[in-house]
């Protein structure tokens, strides 16, 4: 990686296409087997490595930190919002995880990060601002 050139390859060994998620774009990217997926960050960008990384028993979920990710697969451009719409401020994966945490079925996979029944998303966000 150079300094221009901000990017993370992964490559699927298959047998089967590998599913990755980009959070938080709630973007989903098939990769076919022995093909490889790149997550390029912006040559000006602050931050350098890619970000959390989940995994499943068939998918990655990667939690980008660059302001915007350009994706490719095979070395091919992947149509995506990722590279183009920054982050917003303060959009974090612990804030998603609030919101959608009453709601797996709205997460990517329909995964709870919950053991527990939690508080309804309201309460916890009006907890959060101190109200």
């Amino acid at each position: 990686m150079t300094g221009a050139d901000h990017e993370w390859s992964l490559c699927n060994p298959g047998p089967d296409t590998l599913r990755v998620w980009l959070e938080p774009w709630c973007e989903e990217f098939e990769v076919p087997a022995r093909s490889a997926i790149t997550l390029k960050a912006p040559s000006g960008a602050e931050r350098h490595e890619m970000g959390e990384i989940e995994w499943g028993p068939d998918n990655l979920v990667i939690w980008a930190a660059g302001p915007t990710v350009a994706v490719f697969i095979d070395d091919v451009l992947q149509e995506s919002g990722s590279a183009i719409i920054p982050i917003p401020d303060g959009l974090t994966k612990n804030l998603l995880n609030v919101i959608f945490a009453d709601q797996p079925a709205a997460r990517l996979g329909g995964r709870s990060s919950h053991a527990v029944a939690p508080a309804p998303w309201w309460r916890r966000v009006k907890g959060l601002l101190g109200r």
